[in-house]
């Protein structure tokens, strides 16, 4: 390679063009064709195909460029060339990219996230790329050297000048080998392994033309169907590569575009479906904060020994003590509530013609959170009904958050010929708010002023938490939080839950302890009467081996405890080989197992009859009549038996509660077969497993989809 370069041409390029005339290399302009013949071939020259890149940091530790989407560069391009000729003044080049995640300032070349916290990171736009022999990815050249090497291509293609190094002004030396060998010498990038002299000779830097060979998408669809926020669980990673929740959910997303192209085929032929949009909901960081002083706090009496596993212990781990503690757990609460509210109103914002409905998800603890915020949602009353409903003037006197006094609560709703009973039982306002309309019942008030009542401390809890939502302040932490006995159980702290702008449609549980902490609250059954006031739909999904996730259809009724989950189906069909041949024999065996029973009782029965025949008087034939009626009564239940437990195992539908609209709520996916030979072994896998599950989100979008009357090809 060396001697090819000393026999080369070497060239010095300066700042000023060279004696060939600049050529305009951008994708819409018209050059003349030029045609050259190198080693027999001939080469026609079209003008570089320009695309735009963005900067992605990977891990903390590496960054590397990524192609935007082929609509997002279309329309970065169309605003750069608006911008370059004057048209737009350039606080007005911003461009939105990645589903409107992101906004592009074209002038300042920035790439900026719109819903979370991230560090702008630049944008180019690119034509010439080089990477070392042993690297894999390319890296993009600055727009001013890939013009420079454009126009130096051209020349050489136009006056066939190949075999010669070129050297620009910033030290770049490349040789023009041939229309496609293009190489290096001047070790431009991070220096590296590849940069190590070997007899001699230097290994130089792969050059390359255009953006043939890169994987570059079509773009997302513009018409959003459903919004789904994501929360987290413990810590700042979500899984076992130490991603974030940002990095997973978009993971995830683009799991669900793969979904939809191979599960909804017709459906997106025919356009009758876009996209679901996933977003991100982070609590860790605001907990973990300077506001708390919690990280603070928890240094001095940490040991310093394995300070790695403590670091970790007291920034994951401890989450979930954290959530149990009077003191933080309104914090984890109120910002749970914030972000999605928050969220909420941005995407509402620069998504104006949408129409669909928001679902949440939330895996490991954060299923509990969203769990608990959803439990406490007040539900609004219908308008209709007259004695369900108060005046703005019966609830507006309340301008704080103080808690009136019984004599007045009665006085506003017109009960003061029940205060007596009020003031026999000593109830204080706190007490009022325990009461259920069974309590006030039993102490002999009539329907209309239980309603009344009723109707009055919901609204009057509605207006409290609209006020303190409105004051925008997230308390970082109350230690005055005492612990009650309310809807929650035992154990959890009685604290002000905040009011949510939406009405989610469903809730997905990823790897849920809902039902382990409902059950240490002092919650033995939630009842069939169980529902979240403004979710009609949950669903419970969890991986069979996953430590962390508890079932919920046995808290709501006890005898599902006999009943298996529902099976989610593999999203390639069906189950998978090693569940249907491990049921299959178990079926097999218990057929063996039930026929060889059943001829044995059959045998032993046949002798016990033989002998009690012979046993008995001849004369005695109607003893024997009546003995032939019962092996007949015998037989005939055993085939009722059979088919009864053949009707239900053949009718699936089992109805269950309100919490799931009466449908169930379990569902568990299919192990791997790998992990079949050893649970204890992908334990720790398991919880994580769901941020990449095509079974998890292929459910998730048939449930979606559902109530849109749009279901996947057969």
């Amino acid at each position: 390679m060396m001697e090819s370069t000393s026999e080369s041409e070497c060239i010095a390029i300066g700042m000023k063009p060279t004696s060939a005339s600049l050529v305009d290399v951008d994708s819409t302009t018209t050059a003349p064709e030029v045609s050259d013949a190198v080693d027999g071939i001939s080469h026609t020259y079209q003008p570089v195909v320009w695309h735009w890149f963005f900067l992605k940091e990977i891990d903390k530790t590496k960054r590397i460029w990524k192609p935007f989407s082929m609509l997002d560069s279309v329309a970065l391009d169309d605003t750069f060339q608006l911008l370059n000729e004057g048209k737009i003044a350039p606080e007005d080049a911003i461009v939105m990219t990645d589903g409107g995640r992101y906004d592009v300032d074209v002038s300042r070349r920035l790439r900026t996230a719109i819903y979370w916290e991230e560090t702008p990171l630049s944008v180019r736009r690119c034509s010439w790329f080089f990477k070392g022999s042993l690297e894999t990815r390319y890296t993009p050249y600055d727009e001013d050297m890939a013009e420079k090497l454009e126009e130096e291509y051209h020349n050489s293609l136009l006056h066939s000048l190949w075999r010669r190094v070129l050297e620009f002004p910033l030290g770049n030396k490349i040789m023009f080998q041939n229309p496609n060998v293009l190489l290096d010498f001047s070790n431009y990038g991070p220096v590296d392994d590849w940069t190590q002299v070997t007899e001699g000779q230097i290994r130089p830097l792969i050059v390359k033309r255009g953006i043939d060979g890169f994987d570059i998408s079509d773009g997302e669809k513009t018409v959003i169907d459903h919004l789904i926020f994501l929360v987290h669980g413990i810590g700042s990673v979500c899984d076992l590569r130490f991603r974030s929740v940002v990095e997973v959910v978009d993971d995830f997303r683009i799991l669900s575009f793969q979904m939809l192209e191979t599960h909804f085929p017709t459906a997106v032929a025919e356009q009758r479906v876009g996209r679901v949009e996933f977003l991100p909901v982070s609590w860790h960081a605001p907990l973990h904060g300077d506001d708390t002083g919690i990280d603070k706090r928890l240094q001095p009496i940490t040991l310093p020994s394995i300070p790695k596993l403590r670091h970790f212990a007291n920034d994951t781990i401890l989450d979930v003590l954290f959530y149990t503690s009077p003191v933080y757990c309104e914090t984890i609460i109120s910002t749970v509530a914030h972000e999605l509210n928050r969220l909420y109103k941005i995407f509402l914002q620069r998504n104006p013609t949408f129409q669909g409905q928001v679902s949440l998800g939330g895996h490991s603890l954060g299923s509990l959170i969203l769990f608990d915020l959803l439990a406490h949602q007040p539900l609004i009353p219908n308008p209709e009904p007259v004695d369900d409903v108060l005046s703005e003037d019966a609830v507006s006197y309340v301008s704080d958050l103080n808690d009136p006094t019984v004599e007045e609560v009665c006085q506003v709703l017109q009960l003061g010929d029940h205060l007596a009973k009020f003031q026999r039982e000593q109830f204080t306002f706190g007490d009022l708010l325990l009461l259920s309309e069974e309590d006030l019942a039993s102490l002999g008030l009539p329907m209309g002023p239980r309603k009344r009542l009723l109707t009055y401390l919901r609204d009057l809890e509605i207006r409290r938490a609209k006020l303190k939502q409105e004051d925008g302040n997230i308390p970082a932490h109350d230690s005055t939080v005492s612990y009650t006995i309310g809807l929650a159980g035992t154990g959890q702290p009685s604290i002000s839950y905040p009011l949510l702008d939406f009405h989610p449609a469903a809730f997905y549980a990823l790897g849920s302890p809902t039902a382990m902490f409902v059950t240490v609250r002092g919650i033995d059954c939630l009842g069939e009467d169980f529902v979240l006031p403004t979710c009609p739909k949950f669903y419970n999904i969890f991986h069979p081996y996953d430590p962390i996730a508890y079932r919920i259809e046995t808290l709501i009724d006890v005898n599902m405890v006999n009943v298996p989950p529902v099976i989610i189906p593999h999203h390639k069909g069906r189950k998978r080989m090693h569940i249907e041949l491990r049921e299959t024999m178990a079926r097999l065996s218990a057929d063996i197992k039930e026929r060889f029973f059943g001829s044995v009782r059959s045998t032993w029965s046949t002798v016990q009859n033989f002998t009690s025949f012979r046993s008995m008087p001849q004369s005695d034939g109607l003893d024997v009549q009546c003995l032939q009626e019962d092996l007949d009564t015998s037989t005939n239940s055993d085939d009722s038996a059979v088919a009864e437990k053949t009707t239900t195992e053949a009718d699936p539908v089992i109805r269950i509660g309100k919490l799931n609209g009466g449908c169930r709520i379990d569902y568990v996916l299919q192990e791997a077969p790998l992990e079949s030979f050893n649970e204890y072994l992908f334990a720790l896998t398991s919880h994580v497993v769901y941020w990449e599950s095509e079974d998890t989100m292929l459910m998730m979008l048939r449930e979606t989809y559902a109530g849109m009357d749009t279901y996947p090809d057969k």
